[in-house]
């Protein structure tokens, strides 16, 4: 029988792993697997605070309009995070996300005037392409961090998904690096999850002597031009799946062109059974 640490290591990995949406679902099951709350809430508080992080959870924080990304680039502490736009740091339960305890913090002020350039123009283009999306932009050591997220639940029809980027530009040496992830679960008659990510390196064609509304339109169109591209290259490559790789693995109907109904298929195994006997 497996020990509580392994139990609890087990269940880290799980939630981890969670599909969009259903971090709440996940715990409640490997709640009843390891079968103490008060160990369970302890040992897998990492698990938790790192599912967050990576997956830029939003939260409601108190007297701050709108949802705000929980991200390590914003992090401060172990539980406390930084809201950029409002310059207010915040305190996270990251098993309930629950935020709590909005405070003023300081800004980088070398950094900080483009930093605000950028999040406007950021907005922008998160209002325009993603219609629940969400962003923050950070500042700090002349580096500008930009992270999007978003999130699309629809378990009516059995389905979760998510979108995730994180943009760095470094303005010293004007390289942009990025991390693009896409994220979904479908779970209708079955249980299938796709994950994808691609990592961008460029080198942005401004420089940093450049006025800022220069700069941040370079950046902006960079991101719009990688985003569409790896989106177009995805929406193409599961057509092709589903045209040819599928089709492929088995048949879309059984010879007899209609689908097998497995409830019944079930009810007259157990009457054969019950015949024999």
């Amino acid at each position: 029988m497996a020990t509580v640490d392994e139990k609890i290591r087990i269940a880290s990995g799980f939630l981890k792993a969670a599909p969009p949406g259903e971090i709440n679902d996940v715990f409640n099951d490997v709640r009843g697997m390891v079968g103490d709350d008060e160990l369970l809430e302890g040992g897998i508080l990492n698990a938790l605070e790192e599912y967050n992080t990576e997956e830029l959870a939003t939260v409601d924080v108190p007297g701050i309009e709108g949802k705000v990304i929980v991200s390590k680039h914003g992090q401060v502490d172990g539980e406390r995070f930084l809201h950029p736009k409002t310059n207010k740091v915040f305190k996270l339960d990251h098993l309930r996300q629950i935020a709590s305890d909005p405070e003023d913090h300081t800004v980088d002020e070398e950094i900080e005037e483009l930093r605000k350039v950028i999040e406007k123009d950021t907005e922008a283009y998160v209002a325009d392409r993603y219609n629940e999306g969400v962003s923050s932009v950070y500042g700090s050591k002349g580096v500008i961090t930009i992270a999007i997220v978003h999130n699309k639940y629809s378990p009516s029809n059995f389905w979760n998904g998510r979108w995730r980027s994180v943009w760095t530009l470094d303005t010293a040496t004007g390289v942009v690096k990025a991390t693009l992830k896409c994220k979904v679960h479908y779970y209708e008659d079955g249980n299938v999850q796709l994950e994808t990510s691609k990592d961008i390196e460029e080198k942005l064609s401004k420089s940093s002597s450049e006025p800022h509304k220069v700069i941040a339109k370079a950046l902006l169109d960079l991101i719009f031009a990688s985003e569409n591209q790896y989106q177009a290259a995805l929406n193409e490559s599961y057509h092709d799946l589903a045209e040819s790789t599928f089709n492929g693995l088995r048949r879309a109907l059984p010879l007899t062109r209609a689908k097998l109904d497995w409830n019944k298929i079930l009810t007259y195994r157990i009457g054969a059974e019950l015949a024999a006997k």
